[in-house]
């Protein structure tokens, strides 16, 4: 469950302080997802977060991207931003 209290002004306080191409959320999830999501972790030598934003990636469809895109320049910013941070990670680990 996604903590909605949280204000749209922190959030994104907190996207530009950390990490310009990353959000913080805070989520409270049933204890055996958490274990499930810690132990696919543990496996493949990643942290909780990116195999949680793997699950989110494998759900979000293209299309859906484009059209948030067409509809906000700022969502399109931040979409190639992290895009190209992806594809220069992707490089650097062949």
């Amino acid at each position: 469950m996604v903590d909605k209290t949280e204000s749209a002004t922190r959030r994104d306080a907190e996207t530009s302080d950390r990490n310009p191409r990353r959000s913080v959320f805070s989520v409270t999830l049933p204890p055996f997802i958490a274990r499930v999501l810690e132990r696919r972790a543990e496996e493949r030598d990643l942290t909780v977060s990116a195999v949680i934003e793997e699950s989110i990636l494998d759900g979000i469809m293209l299309d859906e991207v484009q059209r948030m895109a067409e509809q906000s320049p700022g969502f399109a910013r931040i979409a190639k931003l992290w895009i190209r941070s992806e594809r220069t990670k992707g490089q650097g680990a062949g």
